[in-house]
């Protein structure tokens, strides 16, 4: 057993790791748990690149109270028109992933959220489970079932009936999922009754409700996503209607006798007999029913929706204004016969979103991929709403300046940097934030040796080099030689080598090395992909659209030893090479597990040259949620699960190890953050703070000492100054109490702070003032004393803290010259003084 482990056990610490409760493996094991006191997570956003929304509802008497729910970034209220908003979904579940929202008429304190992305189809981030409510505005909320409905895209509160409310659910997107279908609640979701279900692999993606209650129109889908395919369109796919509220129904046989994808409805406010569906099929088209759903008329066929948006919209008092959501926006003023696109000028495209004020019809409010626009003149000019730390990050990077920069990849906003910290009183916002690259934003890098030079990935490869200094850009993907195939995946990971100045490593079906910043590459070995040609295969007894496969998702290179790589595909293989990918040691099947998977990140020790991680997912290939976490300390020949801890459903999708201590390792999942302090023997939450959203990858920056968290959903995320957990050893552990090393002061020597926009976010700074970390080992422990001295022992402040059994820290609001001192902290009869240096920067 780890001697930490042990040593933990002997002293029974009662410990603690999350603020989030829920039943897991994690929170039922006998290990002891870890309290963290006063430990606290900066999110920095930036609020430059938005994240995508997946709906918007506002108070229907007052439009400055506005909720708005990211795909994966949980719910925000606002109530002073968008300015400042708070998240009030944190602390609901077990997921920040939102499909719909439903705000009551009848009281509009009564809000619904409806979890689990229906129109995404990439990340594991977009699981939800089931269906809450809030009576109070948002304050408090309430699970109310059908948690294994995993998508849901549409909630809908009867207009005729508070307490009759009906959930849409998509159902699983990766596998065949029975807990599909349309629900209806007539006791405020106390109880539930699926009112209509297909099959297995068909569940409902759009619902509306007329206002009588009674006529009910229910689109089914059929759908099926997995690593290389996407089933968008099948037999089952159709409209349904109702006339005695849902008890029974019958099929729309309205629409062309061919398989059809998603069905986007509208129902007009003003005539709410007139409906509009918009169709996902190879002729698409729009139609029009003038008798509340009973006869349809193709009124447009140019029109057609899809599975990424499936939305229409249209005018709260003119029934001939519909809006077809996509890439633009298509507008009808004719009730559907002519569309046009509307002018968006520095609008993010991806529409999904569209609200229009009743009261107030110039007042606009959109949401796409970019994040949250609104308009006070009726669609003419949009303000980017700038402050909602929603950002959905690929993969990060940091730099090596001071205060360090952190690059990123996001979901279709490009790549972007900026610094981690201020050292002057002007908090880093908006303005400070550095554009790399386009597309959807990947795996980012820059020089160790020449941070101004910084790379930028979007899909499939296509990297940039970019100089800072002079703005230079370069764009550097390897091209291929003539009778020779390169295939990239969506996410390709790429790093700059640690070892070898301007080496740049790529994975590919193969490994591509160049040794000049990208202006040249060779290939390092054979393809390391099993490359099995799936274009004849079949998806549930259908032929899908086929995505980019059979090639490298997780590729690392060892800090220890120069040469050492790891690579592993997203078909499953897992390779090793000594000798710089000279050649390759297939080890694929060496991984207690089905070869059914992808890998999601590959990890070289930063401590032992022997030791390595790789970490998989099912989820593509088989709707298993697993964690699936291997540990190898002999060069891959065995690998050891390492997943004692993580919960049933704990995607591991970031890694870490701590550079001066190998038993401290850090786990992103797609639902939260796990720490091991015994080298992977056993794992616990570490959520502190941050809610739990899924974190797809983590680094540790140095000597700052920082973890720097890229979350998909919530932004960049850092906790300062882990240095504490490198000092972990049995003397502390065993100890009653113990001062760890205290880190560095940085003060600003800045007085004046510049007004931004309200619509900026601005990150956090870390405080100004001392920072101690303590562990306390005894129970009896509770008070601490502590004095502060000058370099001529004099002393400065000195007061009482209060601790708690385990880690405590406390941030000192002391106010200290450029200089050295040293804290005294005294517990019971035990002192522990420690030196620390107060450094004034410009």
């Amino acid at each position: 057993m780890n001697q930490i482990l042990r040593t933990l056990i002997l002293t029974s610490c009662m410990l603690v790791g999350s603020l989030h409760s829920n039943l897991s493996a994690q929170e039922t094991s006998s290990e002891p748990k870890l309290k963290f006191n006063g430990f606290e997570f900066r999110f920095i956003g930036p609020g430059q690149a938005g994240g995508r929304i997946s709906d918007i509802q506002v108070h229907p008497d007052n439009s400055d109270i506005v909720y708005v729910s990211a795909a994966t970034g949980g719910v925000f209220k606002t109530e002073d028109g968008c300015k400042s908003w708070t998240p009030v979904f944190d602390q609901a579940g077990t997921t920040l992933s939102v499909g719909d929202m439903a705000i009551s008429t009848h009281n509009p304190d009564v809000i619904w959220v409806g979890t689990g992305e229906a129109g995404g189809e990439q990340s594991s981030a977009s699981i939800g489970d089931g269906v809450y409510k809030s009576i109070d505005g948002g304050i408090h909320w309430q699970h109310m079932g059908l948690s294994k409905s995993q998508h849901i895209a549409r909630v809908v509160i009867d207009p005729s009936n508070a307490n009759r409310v009906f959930v849409a659910a998509a159902g699983a997107r990766w596998g065949a999922n029975p807990e599909r279908g349309l629900y209806r609640s007539g006791d405020g979701g106390k109880s539930w009754e699926k009112v209509l279900y297909i099959d297995e692999n068909t569940g409902i993606s759009d619902v509306v409700v007329h206002p009588d209650g009674q006529i009910i129109l229910a689109s089914a889908y059929m759908q099926r996503r997995n690593a290389w395919a996407h089933v968008r369109t099948g037999p089952s796919s159709a409209l349904y209607r109702s006339t005695d509220g849902g008890d029974t129904w019958a099929k729309i046989n309205a629409f062309p006798n061919e398989k059809m994808g998603r069905i986007a409805l509208w129902m007009a406010p003003s005539k709410p007999k007139i409906m509009y569906a918009c169709l996902e099929s190879d002729s698409g088209g729009l139609y029009r029913s003038k008798d509340a759903g009973k006869s349809w008329k193709l009124v447009n066929s140019r029109q057609s929706t899809s599975y990424w948006y499936g939305r229409l919209y249209g005018h709260p008092s003119d029934e001939k204004q519909v809006m077809v959501m996509g890439v633009s926006i298509m507008k009808s003023v004719d009730g559907g016969k002519k569309f046009k696109p509307i002018r968006l000028p520095g609008v993010h495209v991806d529409h999904h979103i569209y609200w229009i004020n009743p009261k107030q019809l110039n007042h606009h409010l959109l949401g796409n991929d970019g994040g949250l626009y609104q308009s006070y003149d009726g669609g003419e000019n949009w303000t980017f709403i700038a402050n909602l730390p929603i950002q959905q990050y690929y993969a990060i990077s940091v730099d090596t300046r001071d205060p360090y920069y952190v690059y990123g990849g996001l979901q279709d906003n490009g790549v972007w940097g900026g610094p981690s910290k201020s050292y002057s009183v002007q908090l880093v916002n908006n303005q400070d934030i550095i554009r790399i690259c386009g597309g959807d934003g990947f795996y980012s890098a820059s020089e160790p040796h020449n941070p101004q030079i910084v790379y930028g990935e979007s899909q499939y490869g296509f990297i940039n080099r970019v100089d800072l200094r002079t703005g230079e850009r370069q764009m550097i993907k390897p091209k291929a030689s003539k009778g020779v195939k390169h295939r990239f995946n969506w996410n390709t990971p790429f790093f700059v080598s640690s070892h070898t100045p301007h080496a740049l490593y790529l994975g590919g079906n193969f490994v591509f090395k160049s040794l000049d910043q990208g202006a040249e590459w060779q290939t390092l070995g054979h393809d390391l992909s099993v490359n099995q040609d799936l274009s004849k295969t079949l998806v549930i007894g259908q032929k899908p659209v086929l995505k980019p496969y059979a090639s490298i998702t997780a590729l690392a290179e060892s800090p220890l030893k120069p040469g050492y790589l790891l690579a592993g595909s997203d078909d499953g293989n897992l390779h090793l090479s000594k000798d710089d990918g000279e050649s390759w040691t297939d080890v694929s099947d060496r991984l207690p597990m089905p070869i059914d998977r992808f890998f999601t990140r590959v990890l070289w020790s930063t401590n032992h040259v022997g030791n390595a991680y790789a970490a998989c997912g099912r989820y593509y290939e088989a709707n298993d949620f697993s964690p699936y976490l291997f540990k190898t300390t002999d060069f891959g020949k065995t690998w050891n699960p390492i997943t004692k801890g993580l919960p049933d459903a704990a995607i591991v999708k970031g890694l870490a190890e701590h550079p001066s201590n190998p038993d401290i390792l850090f786990a992103g999942t797609h639902n939260g953050l796990y720490l091991s302090i015994n080298g992977g023997e056993h794992w616990q939450s570490f959520q502190l703070n941050v809610p739990p959203v899924a974190i797809d990858d983590i680094k540790l920056s140095f000597p700052d000492n920082d973890l720097v968290l890229g979350s998909y959903g919530r932004g960049i995320i850092i906790l300062d100054h882990i240095g504490f957990l490198s000092e972990l050893n049995e003397d502390v552990l065993s100890s009653t109490f113990h001062v760890f090393e205290p880190r560095q002061v940085v003060r600003s020597v800045h007085l004046n702070h510049t007004e931004v926009s309200p619509f900026y976010y601005e990150a956090p700074n870390p405080v100004q003032g001392p920072v101690i970390d303590c562990w306390i080992g005894s129970t009896d422990l509770s008070e601490l004393t502590f004095q502060i001295r000058d370099e001529a022992n004099q002393l400065i402040d000195q007061g009482i803290l209060e601790a708690v059994h385990g880690f405590n820290r406390f941030e000192l609001k002391t106010a200290l010259k450029g200089g050295n001192y040293s804290i005294s902290i005294t517990a019971g009869v035990k002192r522990i003084t420690r030196g620390f240096k107060v450094l004034y920067r410009d």
